[in-house]
């Protein structure tokens, strides 16, 4: 049937169907109130605010959460709409006044997306409201029906999303992160077993893994705001994909050669699995948050167990090894708990690392979220900040486009402004795939526009009867159809509401014509001129200045421990490099995608991010355990461990190119020498140096810094890597 076939094909371009109930929402909630105040109150200044206060807030706002959440966020930003319209009443006495605030408001209201994906979503919204007060004529004494339209709208809108067809509530994802738990928890109780069982195989974990990554996340769950929840979600997803590695190495050294029994690392498996499936249940909302200390105690006894246990012989080698994995894995799970405990609002002990080493793992736990907020603000006022860099140029585009149009006494001249903020994106890429079906659907709805208005003339009720169908095509069109079909229908829905206001005749399309070219011509240039390079190509240089300064701090470590070299201020500058990397990630998960763009970099930027903490977390715990020149005694083990670090630097020197230049590689073929594992290699030279006695307890710290270099070796090379799936995306 044509019927089912025309459902289907919406459907598939629209999945659940949420541009079609978007645009229900806003179409009924923007008409109505409307039709109410222009036909049944002869209010025409309340009707165009409650039009665009409900366009502004449901059709140019994209609110991540559910219809409750996207309510009170509403509700929650008609204060600061009201305050905007108020100044931009205010400040329309002049064009100069005009742009001078256009500049301020433009970068306050999209700086302050910083906070998350919420305040992004409302930012051009939020500066619409502005935008429609700001030009002439000047009318403050109308300042009070303008907040009475703008409160019509915003409060019906905030309705409409909880009553009227409501979207589907997201995903979320500590609902992911508590599947993974389960799946870690699963495969740790089996090799727990005496003899071990695997019943997950490192590839099935590592999937289990990539489902953490953002790009495999819809934007709806992505943790991204600035909250210590989202924080903990990010961080605890990363101390999991790491657990999951390090398992998946257990499963399949298990299932090549079946380990010699040893209790004390079973109960510590088993302490893990217990851990994980708290944490899951915890996160599935069915149990009260895990406790990290059965973790962190079963970890401790297995240390102290392990100092005292002779080894000697090939066996014994690998039972050395499969217990410092089983022991890595046993304060990656305590950390993990940690992550829950605080994404689910639970108390975690205050923070123990040193002042002049601070900020430690979870230097955010028990922080308000306006200092969250402002600590993100200030990390992100700087030029190499995607968030700075787009809110400079959307503010300095706006306030061009705004002295332009009142220097060319454009009528109507808010169309440039709005033109201005459709074709503007986060990078110059973005912009050029945006701007041709932008302003040729805008050229195209004013040419319809002009045609309407020269066969219709001012019959205004040919207008009424259109708008609402008009309006609804316009907010289905553009995600159904493409950017160019949204920008025309919306483009003579506007037209047929400002008609009823003030009836015009076809002139008023050549002026909008006019605006629309300047709108667009000063977006291209600003979006071309200023930083064009978008927030991918920040978030590389970040992680690439991470794995650089992360490599540098292993090596100087490696050097002290070992007795030939010192820290210095190398962890400092790694974890300093690592707070930017974070920033730059969170905002990346945040930007509006660029249609057109492109197949995107299959870069695994979690991963990256989980590099950073690893060196961070185990680097501090061996240069505060381990003292300087420690394992210089054992000559062998200290060379393999220097050549370990140094090849792990040498690994990442092409990848932090590439993440600068913007372009992947294939990674070299390793040799077959350097093909043996590190770890294996000085837990060999630890046994033979024991003679069948308990190795010295300062060994043991050779053969965690062996588990640490070679983990950190498979994380960067997995990375380094080009992606099997064509269609890969950075994450």
């Amino acid at each position: 049937m044509p019927g089912r076939g025309a459902l289907e094909w919406l459907r598939a371009r629209d999945p659940g169907l949420r541009a079609v109930r978007r645009s229900v929402r806003v179409t009924l909630v923007a008409c109505l109130s409307f039709y109410v105040a222009r036909y049944g109150f002869g209010e025409p200044v309340v009707a165009i605010y409650a039009l665009f206060g409900a366009v502004a807030s449901g059709g140019l706002s994209y609110v991540p959460g559910t219809p409750v959440e996207r309510a009170r966020t509403l509700l929650a930003a008609l204060p600061v709409a009201a305050l905007l319209i108020a100044l931009g009443t205010a400040l329309a006495v002049s064009d100069w006044t005009a742009a001078l605030g256009m500049l301020g408001v433009g970068f306050a209201v999209t700086y302050a997306g910083v906070g998350g994906p919420k305040l992004v979503g409302l930012a051009n919204g939020l500066q619409l409201f502005y935008i429609l007060p700001c030009f002439p004529p000047y009318q403050p004494e109308s300042l009070g029906l303008r907040l009475c339209g703008l409160v019509v709208g915003v409060l019906l809108m905030a309705a409409a999303e909880v009553w009227v067809w409501p979207d589907p509530s997201p995903g979320r994802y500590q609902d992911r992160l508590a599947h993974a738990c389960e799946t870690a928890a699963k495969a740790l109780q089996s090799l727990a077993l005496e003899p071990p069982v695997v019943t997950e195989r490192l590839e099935r974990l590592l999937e289990t893994a990539q489902q953490l990554r953002m790009s495999h996340v819809p934007k709806d769950e992505r943790p991204a705001s600035a909250g210590a929840r989202d924080r903990a979600l990010c961080q605890g997803a990363a101390y999991l994909r790491h657990l999951l590695a390090q398992t998946g190495q257990l499963a399949e050294d298990a299932a090549e050669r079946t380990p010699a029994p040893d209790a004390a690392r079973s109960r510590m498996l088993l302490a893990s699995a217990t851990a994980c499936h708290s944490a899951a249940r915890a996160l599935k909302g069915e149990a009260p948050a895990p406790l990290v200390a059965p973790c962190a105690a079963a970890a401790a006894a297995f240390e102290e167990h392990r100092v005292h246990r002779p080894v000697s012989g090939g066996t014994s080698a690998t039972t050395v090894r499969d217990g410092a994995i089983a022991l890595d894995i046993a304060y990656t799970a305590a950390f993990l708990v940690t992550s829950v405990r605080i994404a689910l609002g639970a108390p975690v002990p205050p923070d123990t690392t040193r002042p002049e080493e601070r900020l430690g793992p979870f230097w955010y736990a028990g922080q308000s979220p306006v200092a969250l907020y402002g600590h993100r603000m200030r990390a992100h006022l700087t030029p190499r900040s995607v968030y700075f860099q787009n809110a400079v140029r959307i503010a300095l585009a706006l306030a061009a486009a705004r002295l332009i149009a009142g220097g060319l006494d454009l009528s109507h001249g808010f169309w440039a402004l709005l033109t201005t903020l459709t074709v503007m994106r986060t990078s110059a890429a973005g912009t050029r795939t945006t701007v041709v079906p932008a302003v040729r659907g805008t050229l195209v709805g004013a040419g319809v526009a002009a045609l309407l208005l020269l066969l219709v003339g001012d019959h205004t009720p040919v207008y009424a009867v259109m708008m609402a169908p008009v309006f609804f095509l316009a907010f289905t069109a553009g995600p159904v159809l493409g950017l160019g079909w949204g920008q025309a229908f919306f483009t003579v829905a506007v037209a047929s509401a400002f008609t009823q206001i003030a009836p015009s005749g076809p002139e008023l399309a050549a002026f909008r014509i006019a605006d629309v070219v300047t709108g667009a011509l000063t977006g291209i240039v600003v979006g071309l001129l200023a930083w064009p390079r978008g927030g991918t190509g920040e978030l590389g240089r970040a992680c690439s200045r991470l794995l650089d300064q992360g490599t540098l701090a292993v090596t100087r470590i490696t050097e002290c421990i070992t007795g030939t070299g010192t820290v210095g201020d190398a962890l400092s500058r790694a974890r300093l490099a690592q707070l930017i990397a974070e920033a730059s990630y969170a905002q990346f998960a945040t930007e509006r995608d660029t249609p057109g763009a492109g197949p995107a970099l299959p870069t695994d930027f979690q991963a990256i991010m989980l590099a950073g903490n690893r060196v961070l977390t185990m680097g501090q715990t061996l240069v505060d355990h381990c003292p300087p020149g420690a394992l210089a005694a054992w000559p062998l083990s200290a060379a393999h461990l220097r050549d370990a670090a140094h090849h792990l630097r040498l690994t990442t020197l092409p990848l932090t190119y590439d993440l600068r230049s913007g372009t992947m590689r294939p990674a070299p073929v390793e040799s077959p020498l350097r093909s043996v594992p590190t770890d294996r290699t000085v837990i060999a030279d630890v046994c033979a140096a024991s003679g069948g006695r308990a190795p010295d307890p300062l060994l043991y710290y050779a053969v965690d810094a062996a588990i640490w270099l070679a983990s950190l070796q498979r994380v960067v090379t997995a990375i380094s890597r080009p992606a099997e799936d064509p269609a890969a995306v950075p994450g």
